[in-house]
């Protein structure tokens, strides 16, 4: 089989996180027979697994994943719920909208929708709700929870709120010593066992200090309540900024194949923010008296059992691509209107040049995986009046990277004008060449050669640890959180390129 990009299994019936290694938060796990499917926030897509460990790109759903969406099943007909639009215009507050897709294949990819179920809108406190997530009561009634604990009655379909939304569980109440990002109670998941309904949230923050996260649990015997705390919350938090893992939160409880029982939740690796908050696993256990917990001996930086009595399925995406090529879903993201200015040949993928530079080259393609530590190469043919570039890319404005153009090569580096002129216009006479980018721990550096094998590096190199949501980006520029390996052109001529490689480079420190 191709290499596929990082798999957490490490093939001895254990496992080291993360699941998935790349901007996959808000997970959303629904198990159905010998079959688990996955939703994430960013990601228009479905994953599918037989596992939990090795996950495999199904399909593209025909409409935006915006928010930490769920997914489910209700008799024969699978739901996903989220929200629209996700993205407001904040000048013009309005508030946003519960939306549903339906199918009864959920293997086909084939979606109907969106229907509009009610607006997602607190009344009593005149905030927007995010999250929603849906269970159905032990009399059969249907419910939508949304973040700040506001819990609606849906109609029998599903598709509609049956009734006004109302509060059912007060707030966390954080200690003066916790430091969080702010209460922001949200992601919502559901889990019936035993007679009770179990509640598990998000609260903290997603995006504050390392310690801002976590996961709570609640159980009831009614869908609206009232909540009985666990005397084991928070399930899951960062305790210390020092952690390999910080941020952990967003939750959801799964149960394996041999009826063990898991925890996916995402979080950022320590220095990586640009990396986006990836998906973790860790074992659950279940007490005498009905409450799960994460056993003492487990840790999200620890080697962990993994799940027994599944079937591995293709796992990641492909880490060498021989253009043109038949994508996985997702596999590349393209941003601005560069998929209108990318042609088929038989060697490759031509890309018109557009603009004057990396950072205003109306948009990149990227491709949607990662590693802590990683190499990137792509093999390109420049034509005269082109520039034919590779890039790590956050944004427009945020990016570094280098490209070929008119025999120069011309270096890019977000807010360092100064710098690029004077490391820009190095000779090289060369119109087909192999562009190589790597990065270690946070450091870029720049390559180029005429047959893969001899190598210049270029100065400079970039620091780019500092490139994340933490900086001020404006909203309309992101593409989730994930800083991305990027191929792009600019100027008036066109680029083809040949074969794109990732490569993981593992280091001693």
């Amino acid at each position: 089989m191709d290499k596929r990009t990082y798999c957490a299994d490490l093939g001895d019936g254990t496992y080291r996180n993360p699941i998935l290694h790349g901007d996959y938060p808000d997970p959303a796990v629904l198990k159905d027979g010998e079959d688990y499917y996955l939703v994430n926030c960013y990601q228009p897509m479905v994953w599918h697994s037989m596992d939990l460990l090795h996950w495999e790109p199904l399909y593209e759903l025909p409409y935006s994943v915006g928010g930490a969406a769920d997914i489910c099943r209700y008799g024969d007909t699978y739901y996903i719920y989220n929200i629209d639009p996700f993205r407001r215009d904040e000048a013009d507050y309005k508030a946003s909208s519960v939306m549903a897709l339906t199918t009864q294949d959920i293997k086909s990819g084939h979606w109907d929708g969106p229907f509009y179920v009610g607006p997602a809108f607190n009344i009593l406190g005149g905030h927007e709700l995010i999250d929603p997530g849906h269970v159905v009561d032990f009399e059969g009634r249907r419910w939508l929870y949304m973040s700040e604990n506001v819990c609606f009655p849906l109609t029998q379909d599903g598709l509609h709120f049956a009734g006004p939304g109302k509060r059912v569980l007060a707030d966390e109440v954080f200690p003066d010593d916790w430091e969080i990002q702010g209460v922001y109670t949200e992601g919502p998941r559901f889990t019936l066992k035993d007679g009770w309904i179990y509640l598990t949230i998000a609260a903290g923050g997603t995006m504050g200090p390392p310690t801002s996260h976590g996961v709570f649990s609640y159980r009831s015997k009614h869908a609206d309540g009232p909540w009985e705390p666990s005397p084991y919350n928070p399930i899951i938090r960062t305790h210390s900024r020092h952690e390999r893992w910080i941020s952990k939160g967003h939750g959801t409880l799964v149960e394996a194949p041999d009826g063990s029982w898991y925890m996916m939740y995402h979080a950022f690796l320590n220095n990586r923010f640009n990396q986006g908050r990836m998906m973790l696993m860790e074992p659950v256990e279940w007490t005498e008296d009905g409450w799960y917990r994460i056993p003492e001996w487990s840790g999200a930086d620890k080697v962990l059992p993994a799940p027994k009595g599944g079937k591995a399925v293709p796992h990641g995406y492909p880490t060498h691509i021989q253009f043109p090529s038949e994508d996985l879903p997702c596999q590349w993201y393209y941003t601005g209107h560069v998929k209108e200015r990318i042609r088929e040949v038989e060697d490759g993928i031509v890309m018109q040049g557009s603009g004057t530079s990396l950072h205003d080259s109306d948009g990149v393609l990227a491709y949607n995986a990662l590693y802590e530590n990683f190499e990137v190469i792509t093999r390109v043919t420049v034509g005269n009046g082109a520039g034919c570039g590779i890039s790590m890319y956050y944004s427009p404005s945020h990016a570094v990277g280098f490209a070929l153009k008119d025999g120069f090569t011309w270096v890019f580096n977000c807010g360092h004008a100064n710098l690029q002129r004077h490391f820009s216009g190095v000779e090289y006479l060369w119109d087909q060449a192999y562009l190589k980018l790597t990065v270690r721990h946070q450091v870029v550096s720049l390559w180029i050669s005429p047959d893969g094998e001899q190598w210049t590096k270029l100065p400079p190199s970039f620091n780019i640890a500092h490139l994340s949501h933490m900086a001020y980006i404006p909203r309309g520029e992101i593409h989730g959180m994930g800083m991305y390996p990027a191929l792009f052109t600019y100027g008036t001529g066109e680029a083809t390129f040949h074969e794109f490689t990732i490569r993981e480079l593992k280091l001693e420190d």
